[in-house]
């Protein structure tokens, strides 16, 4: 499970496909099965989720630590780790004002590493389960709390949650450079979709960060026409 011999992960590959379709699969089930849960249900999936996700990423910090030292990639400052930290929150104290927050931060990061899914290792190694494991489960997660227990977005949480993740990008910008660290994407972004911002030259992060805003339109628009639907 730790072993080198499962490095070599292919982008679309068979093994990037089935995470990907466990994750649709898991996703329709929450749908189907939306209103067949108890309360008792209910506590206990979400605060397993909450609990799956915290062990598995201490666990990644410690193969790391063991495996290479300490590296400022390891700081949870990217949307993601914050996602993972929040969404269990959310899950394990039934917070809605936090989930009205993170919801948009958590649906763009875990789309967009889903994927481009900037990984080294394939099944069944520890790094590929916790990748997926945790991406996909920060996303079902705001997904539960929207679709199952109900909780609403609206467009002013969308431009609430876009200012201040626009704010914490502006302080990480020159806080990447000082720690030799890419939080964020902010000074690199994935070699996968480098090539769409290549014709920005030098001001691809604004290209990057005009992309990320779009995406959040993009998140409400979808959440709204669920919520009209369902209304």
């Amino acid at each position: 499970m730790f072993s080198e011999r499962f490095l070599g992960f292919e982008w679309f590959g068979l093994a990037h496909g089935l995470a990907i379709f466990l994750m649709i699969t898991l996703l329709v089930l929450m749908i189907i099965f939306k209103e067949k849960g108890s309360p008792t249900i209910d506590l206990y999936l979400r605060r397993s989720v909450a609990i799956l996700m915290v062990v598995m990423e201490w666990t990644f910090y410690t193969w790391s630590l063991i495996g290479g030292g300490f590296q400022t990639s390891l700081l949870p400052f990217g949307v993601c780790a914050i996602s993972m930290y929040v969404t269990a929150y959310a899950l394990w104290f039934k917070s809605e004002k936090v989930f009205k927050i993170i919801f948009p931060w958590a649906i763009a990061g875990a789309l967009i590493s889903l994927i481009v899914a900037d990984l080294n290792y394939t099944f069944p190694h520890f790094r590929y389960i916790h990748y997926f494991g945790n991406h996909s489960l920060f996303l079902l997660g705001n997904l539960y709390l929207l679709i199952v227990i109900g909780y609403r977005i609206t467009y002013r949480d969308i431009l609430k949650s876009s200012l201040i993740l626009l704010i914490y990008a502006a302080i990480m910008y020159p806080i990447n450079f000082l720690l030799d660290s890419n939080h964020l994407f902010l000074r690199e972004v994935p070699h996968e979709v480098a090539p769409m911002y290549a014709f920005l030259g030098d001001f691809w992060v604004i290209g990057f960060v005009i992309s990320i805003a779009i995406l959040f339109q993009i998140i409400y628009a979808g959440v709204f026409l669920y919520q009209r639907q369902k209304a």
